[in-house]
């Protein structure tokens, strides 16, 4: 393939791409990297060239010639051919539009949250234990000891598969404890590059860096109340080291600031994989997950909750029915018998979303066709037969989809969601695996 195939190809990326020779002569940049006015910049990549070093997660923001706010964060690396150094090559990625929705979410926060002095009563609605529906023994115990700890001031982690109720016991500890009149704020670490969440969390001044503005940061807008550190192992090991900082001596600093601020805040924090193997993997740091677990509050999955399933089912049908203000349909028994049989490697969140689906395709009775194509698949399976009176509308190329979405989802969890692992468990390349779950929607 020819430079000018290449260069097709590359300009159809949504990542801006600049490659430099040895002596810092641009050698290509795509259409995107073009596009973003100002992050063609040499600065990175002449550090590159003179430390050989890759410089990864570096953000940057500016004013592009119209005067508005670009914001991108690129990677910056070496570049070898036949083993000698040749030149640099930076990818970056423009971030400005996200960048723009969550700096409107964290005003909308600040908003919804003000100085704790201030507030008067609860502004949202959240989950306490009462609104919890389990009669699983196990699950009592788990509350029991959440409801202990929310007497306390001290740091909590969640931990459990995806769609267990996370923050749902989050918000309930929040709730149940002294500090119920304050702010719950919640963060997904997993949502923004850490160069961008550090400021997010702990606030900038103005003049930080380019277009930077006083503002608040989560941790001074939870003040009085609690944060939720949601999929804490995906956040950098280096932010890591600052909020262990905040754990420690209960201060914070503003991006740019000289100043501290101590702030009274409970750290809660989530975790979807045993944060003991992420602190093996290297995605924790083990003097941050010793710091945090002070309490360990650990849910079970719903598969271990056999005798909640039926009532979570009832539950999410009553509750879906009123919001839909539709009447009220029969679950019947091999639909019991089929939610039961399922592995449910989405825990409630996914029970949830099949009741509902079925409730608003049912009429009188919520039977086995108004379970979605993967459940009756499994149903077909349990039951070793294959007649169109369980399936009528089911064809044979939905059914291979679904049984192509079965194997995968089941290889993620086995592989607890590494999709490279995943791939090798299925006998299928990364890249193969990954197009599959963006066609098949997994």
């Amino acid at each position: 393939m020819n430079e000018e195939n290449l260069a097709l190809i590359f300009d159809k990326f949504d990542e801006g791409i600049h490659v430099v020779d040895l002596h810092g002569n641009t050698v290509y940049y795509n259409k995107a990297m073009g596009q973003m006015e100002g992050a063609e910049g040499k600065n990175t990549l002449w550090q590159v060239l003179q430390t050989h070093v890759p410089m990864e997660d570096v953000s940057e923001s500016y004013l592009n010639q119209r005067g508005e706010k670009i914001t991108i964060v690129h990677n910056t690396y070496p570049l070898y051919v036949q083993g000698e150094l040749w030149g640099a090559f930076k990818i970056a990625k423009d971030l400005s539009k996200v960048t723009q929705l969550t700096e409107q979410v964290v005003q909308m926060q600040s908003e919804l949250h003000p100085p704790v002095d201030n507030l008067t009563s609860r502004k949202i609605e959240l989950y306490t234990f009462e609104e919890i529906v389990t009669q699983d023994e196990a699950m009592f115990r788990v509350l029991e000891k959440a409801k202990r700890a929310a007497n306390t001031g001290v740091s909590v982690l969640i931990t459990g598969e995806t769609g267990t109720g996370k923050e749902m016991v989050a918000q309930s500890i929040h709730t149940f404890g002294a500090r119920a009149r304050g702010p719950f704020v919640a963060q997904n670490c997993a949502a923004l590059p850490e160069s961008l969440l550090e400021g997010i969390l702990f606030g900038t001044v103005r003049g930080s860096f380019t277009g930077a503005i006083d503002r608040p940061g989560l941790f001074e807008q939870a003040q009085g109340g609690t944060i939720l550190l949601d999929e804490i192992d995906s956040m950098g090991l280096n932010l890591q080291a600052k909020i262990l900082r905040v754990l420690q001596e209960g201060k914070i600093r503003r991006l740019g600031d000289v100043r501290e601020k101590e702030i009274g805040v409970r750290i809660a924090a989530t975790t979807n994989q045993p944060p003991q193997e992420s602190v093996r993997q290297g995605r924790i740091r083990s003097d941050l997950y010793y710091r945090l677990n002070v309490l360990e509050v650990t849910l079970p999955p719903l598969r271990e909750r056999q005798e909640d399933i039926e009532l979570l089912a009832q539950h999410f049908l009553r509750r879906f029915a009123k919001k839909h203000n539709l009447s009220l349909p029969t679950l019947t028994t091999e639909v019991l018998l089929a939610l039961k049989r399922h592995d449910w490697p989405g825990n409630v969140r996914e029970l949830a979303h099949v009741i509902e689906g079925g409730l608003v395709i049912s009429d009188q009775v919520f039977g086995l066709k108004e379970l979605p194509n993967y459940l009756q698949i499994e149903e077909l399976t349990q039951r070793g037969q294959g007649n169109s009176e369980v399936l009528p509308s089911l064809t044979l190329q939905e059914s291979v989809h679904q049984l192509e979405i079965s194997m995968i989802r089941a290889a993620l969890k086995k592989n607890h969601g590494n999709l490279t692992q995943a791939a090798k468990h299925l006998g299928i390349s990364l890249q193969l695996l990954q197009y599959k779950m963006r066609s098949l929607n997994v």
